[in-house]
This record gives C-alpha cells, structure tokens and sequence, in this order.
C-alpha cells in the first residue's frame, strides 16, 4: 500500500514541475515582452520630443522673421505716409455698381442650364445613351441607328 502511495506521490511530483515549468516559460516570454514595450515607449518619447524641439526651433526662426518683416513693413510704411502727405488727394468720382438679387441670377441660371440639358446628342455613344436613358430596347438601339452587321 505504501508503495502505491509512493508511485502516486512522485507523478504528483513529476506533474508538478512540469506546471512549474509551464509557468516559467510564461513568465520569461511576459517579462521580454514588457521589456520590448518599454523599448518602444522610450523610442516614441525620443521622437516626439525631438519633433517638439523641430517644431520650437521653426517657431522661433518664424518669430524672427516677422519681427525682421514687422521692422521692413514699419519703415515702407513710414514712406508711403510721407508720400501721401506730398501728393494732394485728389476727389474721384466712382460709379455706382448695379447689385442683382440673388432670386433674378438664380432664375437666369436655371433658364440657361435647362437650355443646355435639351441639346441634341452628336455622337454615336451619346445617341446610344440618349436612347437608353429615354428607355429604348438595347436590340432596337443599332436598327434604329442602322448598325446592326450587315449580313
């Protein structure tokens, strides 16, 4: 009896440290895996930090160039008034512009375009469709046009 129990015992056993080692393999692949995400995480925060420091440097070069245009723009300014001090303003006579309402354009557009919807079709495959769409048999279409083979 007691061998038994000792055969049963050491299966157990032998059961045992094959979970055990079922279970450190999977820890050891977990544990690669957090290493690699950290991996990635510290590639992305030292992209996106040099993009921010690429983003400030062009922010501050744009900065220079508006205070550098702001002084250019400042002084042709300072010009242009003292050119309009010297030359007398003479008064110019505008002619007031017509304003249509948009009712009156809307009803001209329509006009037009219904106008140009009932054109004629000229081409062959402009003939094809306009019979098509109008809801002509597609065996009528080539004896209508004179088309069909000839035999």
């Amino acid at each position: 009896m007691t061998s038994i129990i000792l055969v049963i015992l050491f299966l157990l056993q032998l059961i045992s440290f094959y979970f055990i080692a079922l279970l450190n393999a999977k820890l050891t692949k977990f544990n690669n895996m957090e290493q690699k995400q950290e991996q990635i995480l510290a590639e992305i925060e030292d992209s996106f930090s040099a993009y921010i420091a690429e983003i400030k440097d062009e922010n501050d070069r744009l900065l220079r160039e508006l205070n550098h245009t702001d002084r250019v723009v400042a002084a042709t300014t300072e010009q242009v008034e003292e050119k309009e001090d010297t030359i007398e303003t003479t008064p110019v006579f505008e002619v007031p512009k017509a304003f249509v309402s948009k009712q009156l354009a809307a009803n001209s557009y329509l006009k037009t375009a219904s106008v140009t919807e009932k054109k004629e079709p000229v081409t062959i495959k402009e003939k094809v469709f306009f019979m098509l769409t109008r809801g002509k048999a597609s065996m009528k279409l080539p004896k209508s046009y004179k088309l069909a083979k000839q035999k």
